[in-house]
């Protein structure tokens, strides 16, 4: 069943008067990622009430894990040990150990201590690993069959498994829970059952370590087309699986975190933010802003007495920088894209780099002598029409320049050029676009007026 506005309703008359056994009934036909949209909509008193419902109908974790992380931490924060106790005895490890990072430290020490040894033991492995590495993603219950057996048995075992588990491959480990290779599942339904699996396994699969980066994970996969990466310790241990459903939501918040930075946002600026702190997380890159403005209106300001004696460069000033800005703009996010998904494999970083300056330069002399027409047709001004021309032209080569080489220096020493490129390129674009306009202009009036 799907959520609508008049199930909606029900639900909160219903959570309201807590009348618990048709609101269980309601709720358990509804999908979780359905259910997790109500947070939005419940107050505190609901919100316990709800959580109390999806928590006797074994759904809690399920829909819980569909909320938005912001969202989620405060939810958690409101549930008491006992609660939290029951949402993460009835849900996976890898849910479990996320939603217990959300917490405080007293109240996640105290569900480890109650949970039983074994579980507890995994969620602290998984806590152990850095927060965007592949291990905080993985799923720890992967099928596996043991190598020693033949194509029967581990049918067999694909049979007892396929029911409750999702199985993308069929993974071959050794006594030690090593993993050796993988065995396609036509391979096996076609070998006779007597056949060992050693002669049918392919030991030559590729693998992500846990403490790789979750984008590291995407990337294999991606390049691949994988369905499931393994995930393996040290001893290449299995420790789990990365499924591609998971890789995808890493890519869409990769292209939201993007979209953010050069925007100067943070990705956890979202719409349900409160105020206070999305005004935290974008003052600081307003009065950055404020102050590189400041900075090329400072180099304008060198060039007061050329504007007041050729008052028409006022007017086209912006032209210059504008289209410096969309050509420094182009050549990042092709050269932070191709930093991200691997492009550069395929491409030296030098020739990569004259070709973002090729293809600015070409852009500038061909917008620079449209630009100098248009200006001589709008404004009959032949000495400004050349000057803006060869503006755009110098401009073109420092903005292509600049949006291709910034992103690779950011990467080289460390640094997110999705976060610092969009800054530094548009800093330098404006600046030079206004002193080599303005500064040809100066040249033009003193030897050629």
């Amino acid at each position: 069943m799907k959520l609508n506005s008049s199930n909606t309703a029900i639900i909160k008359r219903l959570l309201i008067g807590r009348k618990n056994r048709p609101l269980r009934s309601l709720l358990s036909k509804i999908e979780p990622v359905e259910l997790a949209s109500l947070f939005g909509i419940l107050n505190k008193r609901e919100t316990k009430v709800f959580i109390e419902s999806l928590i006797s109908l074994n759904k809690a974790g399920d829909t819980l894990e569909e909320v938005p992380e912001q969202q989620l931490h405060d939810i958690l924060n409101t549930l008491d040990a006992g609660q939290l106790l029951e949402v993460v005895k009835k849900t996976s490890i890898d849910n479990a150990a996320n939603f217990l990072s959300l917490v405080n430290s007293s109240d996640k020490d105290e569900v480890l201590k109650i949970l039983e040894p074994s579980q507890s033991e995994k969620i602290k492995l998984y806590l152990s690993y850095p927060k965007d590495s592949t291990g905080r993603m993985m799923q720890t219950s992967v099928f596996n069959v043991p190598l020693e057996g033949n194509a029967g048995e581990a049918l067999d075992k694909l049979r007892a498994k396929v029911q409750t588990d999702s199985i993308y491959y069929i993974y071959c480990t050794s006594s030690e829970n090593q993993l050796v290779g993988v065995v396609s599942l036509r391979q096996l339904a076609t070998a006779p059952p007597e056949k060992p699996l050693t002669e049918l396994v392919k030991r030559d699969i590729v693998t992500v370590k846990a403490t790789d980066t979750q984008e590291e994970a995407a990337q294999l996969i991606s390049k691949y087309d994988l369905i499931a990466l393994p995930v393996i310790g040290n001893n290449r241990s299995l420790l789990g699986a990365v499924a591609v459903d998971d890789i995808l939501d890493i890519i869409q918040e990769q292209a939201t975190a993007d979209i953010y930075a050069q925007a100067g946002l943070q990705e956890d600026d979202r719409v349900y933010t409160s105020v206070k702190e999305s005004v935290k997380k974008r003052l600081p890159w307003m009065f950055l802003n404020l102050f590189l403005a400041a900075v090329a209106s400072s180099v304008v300001s060198l060039f007061e007495e050329t504007m007041s004696h050729l008052i028409i460069l006022a007017s086209l000033k912006n032209i210059v920088a504008g289209m410096g800005g969309n050509t420094a703009i182009q050549s990042l996010t092709v050269v932070t894209r191709g930093l991200a998904t691997g492009d550069f494999n395929f491409i030296s970083k030098t020739k990569a780099f004259f070709k973002e300056l090729t293809v600015g330069v070409t852009i500038g002399i061909m917008t620079g002598i449209g630009a100098g027409i248009l200006t001589y047709i709008w404004k009959g001004n032949l000495m400004v029409s050349y000057i803006i021309c060869a503006s755009m032209i110098l401009n073109s080569i420092v903005a292509s320049s600049a949006g291709a080489f910034i992103p690779m220096a950011l990467k080289k020493f460390g640094y997110d050029p999705a976060t610092g490129g969009g800054v530094l390129v548009t800093m330098i674009t404006d600046i030079f676009s206004f002193f080599s306009f303005l500064g040809i202009a100066t040249i033009a009036l003193k030897y050629f007026a």
